[in-house]
């Protein structure tokens, strides 16, 4: 008896648990994850900080890896505090770790601005980087056949 009282209440529990969790809709970069003020703040903290080694046009050099392009395919898989973490820790080259996490989170809305990846009205927050998956392609976007 006391076994099915368990399952009893057992059962509801996980039903809630699993629908809750088919409710939580998957983030993406591209569902507008930053804003336009929060990417120009950033591109004027780019210039200040990152300009001079990857270029004002984000092209980078030989050595210099470039920040659009080939760029998104490098992250894609990651969740975008995986970048940041590393913007936060490793740059700028001379000084790295020297700007702080608004600075930071600026510089990466900077960069998906920079690769075609659209705004939103909210801004992006260390915070919530965990969150949002950093995605090469539109999710659900058809490829082309060659």
């Amino acid at each position: 008896m006391r076994h099915k009282i368990i399952l009893a209440l057992a059962i509801p529990a996980l039903t809630l648990a699993a629908g809750t969790a088919a409710a939580q809709k998957r983030i993406s970069i591209w569902d507008g994850v930053y804003t336009d003020a929060q990417a120009q703040r950033g591109h004027t903290l780019y210039n200040q900080s990152c300009g001079r080694c990857h270029g004002a046009d984000l092209s980078g050099t030989f050595e210099i890896p470039p920040l659009v392009g080939r760029f998104m395919p490098y992250w894609s898989g990651t969740t975008l505090d995986v970048l940041f973490d590393y913007v936060s820790t490793a740059m700028p080259l001379d000084h790295p770790g020297a700007l702080g996490p608004t600075a930071n989170t600026d510089i990466v809305a900077f960069l998906l601005k920079s690769n075609e990846i659209p705004s939103g009205s909210t801004e992006l927050v260390a915070a919530n980087l965990k969150a949002v998956h950093f995605d090469s392609a539109k999710p659900g976007a058809k490829r082309a056949r060659k």
